[in-house]
């Protein structure tokens, strides 16, 4: 098997083991949930297809799912940020830049590009599963401080794993 696939499985199994044995256990508070596990979506090589991500970014939400017993929700909502990542990263570089990048890791893109990609992916995803488990825009108030705060604590957590787990290769786009 390839290095980067055994790679990509031990980062799948270590994400979502954080997700549903650590963080979804923990009680930050009313409206604060933070999800790290998008962060597996985030970090897949940008050379694979985008119907391949939207697929694993699919089954990877459905994972959560089946521990959180929520019905679908994290599914749509990571197949939304998975569709969203190509024109997320289509529009951060510029020409040939993108092909420098073998997956977009804050080494890779730069620290403040990376950021900036992270923050946009947890918007999209927190948007939709919060959006998709009140069903209603009366609570719109409620679901954007779930939003601005799930997407504060996901940032810090996703943050501080990149910074732990990630090597610096190349640094080439700051």
């Amino acid at each position: 098997m390839n290095n980067k696939v055994i790679i990509n499985i031990l980062r799948f199994i270590g994400l979502v083991l954080l997700q549903i044995l650590v963080i979804d256990n923990i009680r930050f508070g009313r409206y604060i949930h933070p999800y790290v596990y998008v962060l597996f979506v985030m970090l897949l090589p940008t050379k694979m297809s985008d119907s391949l991500v939207m697929t694993i970014g699919f089954f990877t939400g459905l994972v959560i799912d089946i521990f959180a017993g929520t019905p679908g929700l994290n599914a749509a909502a990571t197949t939304f940020s998975a569709f969203v990542r190509p024109f997320v990263i289509k529009t951060m570089f510029v020409g040939d830049d993108i092909k420098n990048i073998g997956e977009p890791s804050p080494f890779e893109m730069g620290r403040g590009r990376f950021t900036i990609y992270m923050l946009i992916l947890l918007l999209a995803h927190n948007f939709v599963l919060f959006l998709l488990e009140a069903f209603s825009f009366r609570l719109f108030g409620i679901i954007l401080i779930q939003i601005l705060l799930g997407v504060t604590t996901s940032a810090v957590f996703i943050t501080i794993i990149t910074s732990v787990f990630t090597t610096r290769r190349k640094n080439i786009l700051k």
